[in-house]
């Protein structure tokens, strides 16, 4: 962490320049990863006057696609309409440098009243006291309770979660019918995963792999599958990688999921490395060139492939174990919190509870996020004519099927922990280009975790 505030103290000057004011990026995802995305400023920051009170004005930050952006400018016009006495000033970009952005913000005291982040994220921004206490501020009764834990630490909920967003396999329906390839179907296990890649790549005579190489793409799932698999594969129990406080993971683990991609690569079931660290989810996706037929994302961004394809894609949960382990965790897609150092904290807590409770936000936001996080919310969508779209139902059915698994309890990690996918994918990247071994590659990750743990 301590090398993480020094690296961003070298750049709050130049990153604070125009914080407010308009900026552009590209979007990847973590949920939660889409589109690229303009970033716009909406009106002026200046007091105007409404019935003869003073307008509050609140900044507003978020990352993703063009639909997200879209459907939460909507909400926010219809929260306006309701709330004269509040203007959002909206800043919003891609995911690309948001997180570092952020930081940056957070260092020179200029963060948005309102802002978007993810629960893994909470180490460096408690450390950097970003995150106001919103604990008995904001009803929370219609949330999952597990939800609300995952927002807290120590039992203060320092944001609230306007998703539910499961980690999906990603199917082109379409391209592996023409290729004469059966489609993958819950339950199935990750021997079932991977014998699907090889045959992907044997039916379409070498034209078609079966999935990226997620051990070497900084913009995939490879990290964020690690527990996924050491649940259901390895039958590990517990916290993992982490819980709040400690790392927990082995190096015999780690080894063990290198060498799951390793045994892909060798046989063809996914791209080679070279072709995969330049997969990413928007112009690059191999999924959407028809480079592979299978991708793993969250079930958020499943809207925005969809929108960039005539084929049809299909989504399927995660892999299970032998005995129907899974590791599908409560963890909010997307969480909005409330910058300590506002000044405007009353009105920002009223833009979150509308947010969150409210059936007109629903109505607006949709699935951009993932699927909403109370059942009045969701209830909303379904009861309206016309306003969910079919990739809205495909989304919540899917999710559905999740949230009938017994979740295993989220855990935001100890600070630094948003190195651990960089750390991942640049030991992945040696593995695969023949620089070390695999037991050389996982060793030296956990010297890398280790450093995190002193720093």
């Amino acid at each position: 962490m301590k090398r993480v505030l020094t690296l961003l103290l070298t750049i709050v000057m130049v990153a604070s320049i125009g914080l407010t004011g308009c900026q552009s990026g590209d979007d990847a995802s973590t949920e939660t990863s889409e589109s690229t995305a303009s970033t716009e400023t909406s009106e002026s920051s200046e007091t105007t006057k409404v019935s003869g009170s003073d307008i509050t004005e609140i900044r507003v930050s978020w990352w993703g696609s063009e639909t997200r952006h879209a459907n939460t400018l909507a909400a926010i016009a219809k929260f306006e309409e309701m709330n004269p006495d509040i203007k959002i000033i909206s800043e919003y970009q891609g995911w690309d440098g948001y997180y570092d952005k952020l930081l940056a913000q957070v260092l020179a005291g200029e963060a948005p009243d309102v802002f978007s982040c993810i629960g893994e994220w909470y180490g460096e921004l408690l450390q950097g006291n970003a995150l106001a206490d919103l604990t008995g501020k904001i009803d929370v009764s219609g949330h999952n309770a597990k939800y609300v834990e995952a927002c807290s630490v120590d039992d203060a909920m320092y944001g609230v979660n306007l998703s539910v967003n499961g980690k999906v396999i990603i199917m082109n329906k379409t391209l592996m019918n023409e290729l004469g390839v059966e489609m993958l179907q819950a339950p199935y296990s990750w021997e079932d995963l991977a014998a699907k890649c090889v045959e992907i790549y044997e039916k379409s005579s070498g034209d078609v792999y079966g999935m990226p190489d997620f051990s070497v793409n900084m913009e995939g799932m490879g990290f964020p599958m690690f527990p996924d698999y050491a649940a259901s594969v390895l039958g590990v129990e517990g916290p993992l990688p982490y819980d709040n406080d400690n790392y927990t993971m082995t190096q015999e683990q780690i080894e063990s999921y290198y060498q799951f991609w390793v045994d892909l690569r060798e046989s063809n079931g996914i791209a080679p490395a070279d072709i995969s660290t330049m997969n990413d989810f928007s112009a690059n996706s191999l999924l959407l060139q028809r480079v592979v037929a299978m991708e793993t994302n969250f079930t958020g961004s499943y809207g925005r492939f969809q929108d960039q394809t005539q084929d049809e894609l299909v989504m399927v949960p995660y892999p299970e174990g032998p005995n129907g382990e899974a590791a599908d965790s409560a963890r909010p897609g997307i969480i909005m919190s409330v910058f300590e150092g506002s000044d405007k904290q009353e009105a920002a807590v009223r833009f979150l509870d509308f947010m969150t409770n409210s059936e007109e936000a629903a109505l607006e936001l949709k699935t951009c996020r993932g699927v909403l996080p109370t059942e009045v919310q969701r209830t909303a969508l379904i009861a309206a004519d016309g306003v969910m779209s079919e990739n809205d139902v495909k989304v919540m059915e899917v999710v559905d099927q999740i949230m009938q698994r017994d979740l295993v309890d989220f855990y935001s990690g100890p600070a630094g922990n948003a190195e651990l996918s960089r750390i991942f994918v640049d030991v992945g990247q040696e593995i695969a280009f023949g620089v070390i071994s695999v037991s050389e590659g996982a060793e030296k990750f956990m010297e890398q975790v280790a450093e995190l743990e002193n720093n």
